[in-house]
């Protein structure tokens, strides 16, 4: 486990020196037990308490075992060959603390970490609702075993398949200990090596303004968190809303015109359910193409055709053989002719045809903007790799999801 969260913290840090310093305790004693709480469910040693009477039980030892064996193949398959690939290709593109959109997420913070480690700012938004924060003095012996093998179910595909599902997120979020997105994204940075050092829920007004509720969720549209790796002062900030895209939601809801305030900067779409090739979602694909100096997506995102290529340079990774069965009506023909002209190699699978070899991505740089200077990198020292007898090889799931019955994330 220590090994694992050595190298997981290597790859976080890749664009950028971590200042050697004592863990910060954290302000408020209630935070100190928000951390315990994500670090429980995430299978990870405590901060605070590291010695709490629930880390005894038979049932924590065994989920540390199997939710770590799970990452370490993720690890090892995705986000590895991720980082390596962005610190080249997806960062030199951006200034170093860049705002992040990643829009149709769902509580996926884990893959916009990596694929923009050097971002300050990752706003996220989906359907599932906000939830609770995971303090652990909401847990006892009764309901601990429940709390873990639901956060490892609520996981289960994204570690697979690199996505969620919609359908899926929202039953899997909801009639559980811990309700929600935020206990996700928070077992995430936990796995990322991070430490949350503020969270505040909050209320998102129709004309775009935010109204804090503090650490009470309930009424809340959103969630703000500010994290740092576990030895460093600097901080980074996630925003999460729960939030329908679609022209109407856009509107009325409050995000668009809250989101219009933000600075420009990336985005990342992936496994976005082609909700974009829609007009009925034009209004954020227009919001995305105008405050954007690059875009990161597979073909589920913004169609090829709407980058106009006088304003846009595109590159092209992986292959594209069109999309997956259940998407069939969303075949860009151009996008192939785009593919057979010219293409790079990508090192790691993602989106909806997952496996190293068939997948997807492209990226989208704006012409009309000055190059960005690659960030001052001063690379930490390697891990020693340590074998590690359970780990898995590729999870044996079916090619392609089981059709849904609503869009998928």
């Amino acid at each position: 486990m220590k090994n694992y969260l050595c190298s997981l913290l290597l790859i976080i840090a890749l664009h950028f020196s971590i200042s050697p310093s004592p863990m910060a305790q954290a302000a408020d004693p209630k935070l100190g037990e928000i951390n315990d709480g994500a670090a429980f469910l995430a299978g990870e040693s405590l901060p605070e308490e590291t010695d709490h009477p629930l880390t005894k039980l038979a049932t924590w030892q065994s989920h540390c075992a199997e939710l770590n064996r799970d990452f370490q193949s993720h690890l090892d398959r995705v986000l590895t060959p991720m980082s390596t690939w962005s610190a080249t290709e997806i960062s030199p593109a951006q200034s170093p603390g860049a705002t992040i959109r990643y829009l149709f997420s769902g509580p996926d913070i884990l893959h916009a970490l990596h694929m923009f480690p050097t971002a300050g700012t990752y706003i996220l938004c989906g359907l599932e609702p906000v939830g609770v924060a995971p303090d652990i003095t909401r847990l006892n012996t009764d309901n601990a075993s429940r709390a873990l093998g639901e956060m490892r179910h609520a996981l289960a595909e994204i570690i697979q398949f690199n996505f969620f599902r919609t359908k899926d997120m929202k039953n899997d979020l909801q009639s559980v200990v811990f309700p929600g997105t935020t206990p996700v994204m928070m077992v995430f940075l936990v796995k990322s090596g991070q430490y949350i050092r503020e969270v505040e829920f909050l209320r998102l007004g129709k004309d775009g303004t935010l109204t804090s509720l503090g650490l009470d969720s309930k009424g809340a549209d959103g969630v703000r968190i500010v994290f740092s790796p576990l030895a460093s002062d600097q901080t980074k900030t996630l925003f999460y809303f729960s939030s329908d895209l679609s022209n109407s939601g856009f509107d009325t809801s409050g995000f668009g015109t809250w989101l219009e305030t933000q600075p420009d900067g990336s985005a990342y779409l992936k496994a976005a359910s082609y909700l974009l090739h829609n007009d009925w979602f034009s209004k954020v694909r227009d919001h995305l193409l105008a405050h954007s100096v690059q875009i990161v997506e597979d073909d589920s995102g913004i169609p090829y055709r709407r980058f106009d290529q006088t304003l846009w340079t595109p590159t092209l990774y992986g292959v594209y053989n069109g999309p997956i069965s259940l998407f069939a009506q969303d075949y860009q023909a151009d996008l192939v002719a785009a593919y057979h002209a010219a293409s790079h190699p990508l090192p790691f699978g993602t989106g909806y045809k997952w496996r190293k070899g068939e997948s997807t991505l492209m990226r989208f740089v704006r012409k009309d903007l000055p190059a960005q200077p690659a960030p001052n990198v001063t690379e930490p020292a390697a891990a020693t790799p340590v074998a590690n007898p359970g780990l898995r090889a590729e999870p044996v799931i079916p090619a392609e999801p089981e059709k849904p019955t609503e869009p998928v994330n």
